[in-house]
């Protein structure tokens, strides 16, 4: 008479050292998502993959609700507004205080005519960008409201303030990432400006 026998049941040690494994294993997603995540977000790899801005394609629509000083709506403007001449290109918002600091330095650079400063809003709201520029003067031929930080951010700014000399053709002929002041103006941006005037092979 044979007899029926049950199969043998897993060692304890096997199904310990498979849950082990498993939950090691998940830690190691895990850890792996979270790393890649952060490398990610540290190089902004989403704005450099999928940015649709560059300095030469690029359309920033109007502040809202913002106007000048005879009332009219204050433009935005778009990368076709900077062919084919010298200008100002700078990137800023009310709620900064390095742009707030720089301001008076715009509105003096405005003041001497040298070329049109273009101005990019950065998640500004619309009240306080146009209640600022009118506490503080406007310095500039246009104002493009930059809410989703495109441009601030195919300019390599990851920040604000910053400004750009912008030659023809789309050609940043000098920058900075910080704030503006006297001696900057005088050194660096009001010559290539003024060089403009004469040469469009800049300076």
């Amino acid at each position: 008479m044979s007899q029926t026998t049950a199969p043998p049941k897993p060692e304890w040690f096997a199904t310990r050292r498979s849950l082990l494994l498993g939950a090691l294993g998940a830690a190691g997603v895990g850890a792996g998502a979270a790393v890649g995540e952060f490398i990610w977000k540290k190089k902004d790899m989403t704005a450099r993959l999928f940015n649709p801005f560059s300095i030469a394609h690029f359309d920033l629509p109007p502040v809202p609700g913002l106007l000048d000083a005879n009332g009219k709506p204050v433009p935005g403007f778009s990368s076709a507004d900077l062919a084919g001449k010298r200008s100002v290109l700078n990137i800023w918002a009310s709620w900064c205080p390095t742009c707030r600091d720089e301001h008076k330095h715009l509105v003096a650079l405005a003041a001497r005519n040298l070329a049109p400063i273009y101005g990019a809003d950065v998640r500004d709201p619309p009240a306080r960008a146009a209640y600022f520029l009118a506490k503080h003067g406007n310095p500039f031929t246009a104002v493009g409201a930059d809410t989703d930080t495109y441009l601030q951010r195919a300019l390599g700014a990851h920040g604000v303030p910053a400004t750009f000399v912008v030659g023809p053709g789309h050609v940043i002929e000098w920058s900075t990432y910080g704030g503006l002041t006297e001696e900057i103006v005088e050194r660096e941006i009001a010559p290539r400006l003024a060089g403009g005037r004469v040469t469009t092979s800049g300076s």
